[in-house]
């Protein structure tokens, strides 16, 4: 496919932009998320080295999360010097229509969005994850932090899958309390290990205490005690500690997952399938807000960079103004959550259509 001038002038004029845009609303954002981190390292006293590692891991998802605001500005900005120069004109009296024109544009957008949604499930998924690990370890060390009920969790095995039940952690002694691990095969338990305690050893691994080992095998069972054993358990501490997983720290894969596993138990699902399209619709508003940006940026004067950010900010102000209610109506269920999720880039893209066909007259 060949790539044509008209698209290679435009894509440098919004390309150049999009780089200043992005940078701006990230330096904006992660300096609010400065003043968050500057707060524990005064009320915790969290060391400097801790407090930076929150800060580059919570990164990738700032700017993931300014992505679109970067493509508003962008196109603003770079449609804006286009015009002001008179390239804008000169293409149309050549006979390229606006609708022509806008298609760069859309496609950049549409660039944008896949790019945004590639980002988040790799380095953002990842880094998320690394910072909830990290900011619990710290909130660990709280002296009122209290024991954790009903610990359960699977993990693959050389055989198959072990289920890991524990009746209480607690986080002072870093002991489980009345321990529970089956291993399974195809489904059938071959053996199952209880315990009245494991505590954490210093080199990963837990020493079961008081406990016995049933071994199931030709519908037979042999029962072992013990009084102490070494087990490797795929969790530490730290990770027995964390709290749930919240739909919106989840990525696209995760929220799939739960979707599923949700109807499969006849559970609500909505607040996993909100997650899910809110996601999908926040990446696909690069699109939108290219679509709404090129008409407002075709009218003289529109290319000086504080013109651009007022215009960026009305947009955004728009938009936000239709998420935030849609949003809010989804969790009362006043709206299906797939609704509320795309409503707002429905409703404001459907206005930058409008504005297009009345600039293309």
């Amino acid at each position: 496919m060949t790539v044509s001038l008209l698209d290679r002038l435009i894509w440098m004029e919004i390309g150049g932009a999009f780089g200043f845009g992005l940078g701006l609303f990230s330096v904006l954002v992660v300096m609010n998320h400065l003043f968050y981190l500057a707060r524990i390292v005064i009320g915790q006293g969290v060391p400097f080295a801790i407090v930076f590692a929150l800060f580059v891991y919570r990164v990738p998802s700032l700017i993931a999360f300014c992505v679109p605001m970067g493509v508003l500005l962008a196109t603003v900005l770079g449609v804006g010097r286009l015009g002001d120069h008179h390239e804008i004109a000169a293409l149309r009296v050549s006979g390229a229509s606006l609708y022509r024109i806008c298609v760069p544009i859309l496609l950049a957008g549409a660039a944008a969005a896949v790019g945004t949604v590639v980002f988040s499930e790799g380095v953002v998924s990842a880094a998320n994850d690394r910072y909830r690990t990290v900011f619990n370890a710290v909130m660990t060390r709280a002296p009122q932090l209290q024991p954790v009920e009903n610990i359960f969790f699977q993990a693959p095995t050389p055989e198959g899958n072990a289920l890991y039940y524990a009746k209480r952690y607690s986080p002072r002694t870093r002991t489980l309390e009345d321990v529970t691990v089956v291993y399974l095969a195809g489904g059938q338990a071959l053996r199952i290990i209880q315990a009245r305690e494991a505590a954490y050893r210093s080199g990963g691994s837990w020493k079961f205490g008081d406990g016995e080992i049933y071994v199931l095998s030709g519908g037979n069972v042999v029962a072992t005690k013990f009084s102490a054993m070494d087990l490797n358990v795929p969790r530490s501490p730290e990770e027995l500690t964390l709290p749930p997983k919240p739909p919106a720290e989840m990525s696209l894969r995760e929220l799939s997952y739960e979707i599923g596993e949700a109807r499969r138990r006849g559970t609500d699902s909505r607040p996993y399938v909100a997650e899910f399209h809110s996601k999908l619709a926040t990446a696909a508003s690069c699109i939108v807000f290219a679509l709404i940006a090129f008409p407002l940026s075709l009218r003289p004067h529109r290319s000086g960079p504080s013109i651009g950010l007022g215009l960026s900010i009305l947009v955004l102000l728009v938009y936000y103004a239709v998420a935030i209610p849609a949003q809010l109506a989804g969790d009362g269920r006043l709206l299906p959550p797939v609704l509320a999720a795309w409503l707002p880039d429905g409703i404001v893209g459907a206005l930058g259509v409008v504005l297009l066909a009345r600039a293309a007259r």
